[in-house]
């Protein structure tokens, strides 16, 4: 597997955060978290994108789009598509938008040439959204499902099996997000023991795509980097 955590693991910006990163030798990939992206956030990073593209030479790098994406979001792909190795998507939340969504990403698809991979926020959000971007897809002529992001802390606080959903979708999934669930809240530690993880190993051990440690404070993630080294 391909170890990565997020851009933002200690106080500061994604270029702060990757210096903070890149002595710790198991940590191989990088998320560039872009959970919105508005003129605010374009002035921050506008001063960063050399640093973070020369980091390119230490990290590989996944980019979480904004929450919604939108043909504005364009200009993040223009900004990093030669150095970004695929992008992770969240489902819209309104049905009635699911059409141009599909368009939208298929379209990127086949400008990009990279991979743009749909992650399960919820499942009654994700199932419609992947049917509808299987079948844009198909009518565009390109080949294949739709490469996803099983995001496993998610489907714990759903009650799904995440050992299930693994086995559902092998032949799709490029990338997992791995965080624990407590009290109802996920994005949290866990050690290890626990069933969800204990029944998912043997897939973890075996996968040779990105595992993100869905963590943001590196003194929660040192530990879980070091379990996974052990797989």
């Amino acid at each position: 597997m391909i170890i990565s955590v997020p851009s933002y693991v200690t106080a500061g910006s994604w270029l702060e955060n990757l210096r903070f990163l890149a002595d710790k030798a198991a940590v191989r990939q990088v998320e560039l978290l872009f959970f919105m992206y508005d003129d605010e956030t374009r002035a921050l990073v506008r001063p960063e994108w050399a640093g973070i593209r020369q980091l390119a030479s230490r990290f590989g790098y996944t980019l979480h789009l904004p929450d919604e994406i939108a043909d504005e979001h364009e200009e993040l792909l223009e900004l990093t598509a030669d150095f970004v190795g695929g992008y992770v998507v969240h489902p819209p939340r309104d049905p009635t938008t699911l059409a141009d969504f599909a368009a939208r990403l298929t379209g990127w698809q086949r400008r990009y040439a990279r991979p743009f991979r749909l992650e399960n926020t919820r499942a009654a959000t994700f199932m419609p959204a992947l049917a509808a971007v299987t079948a844009a897809r198909a009518a565009a002529g390109l080949s294949g499902a739709p490469p996803l992001c099983l995001d496993l802390g998610h489907l714990q606080l759903e009650g799904h099996s995440p050992a299930a959903w693994l086995e559902r979708y092998r032949s799709s999934i490029e990338e997992i997000h791995l965080h624990g669930c407590v009290d109802g809240r996920d994005h949290r530690p866990f050690s290890g023991q626990e069933a969800w993880f204990q029944a998912t190993r043997p897939f973890l051990a075996g996968f040779n795509g990105v595992v993100e440690l869905e963590l943001f404070d590196w003194a929660q993630l040192a530990p879980l980097v070091a379990l996974l080294g052990e797989l």
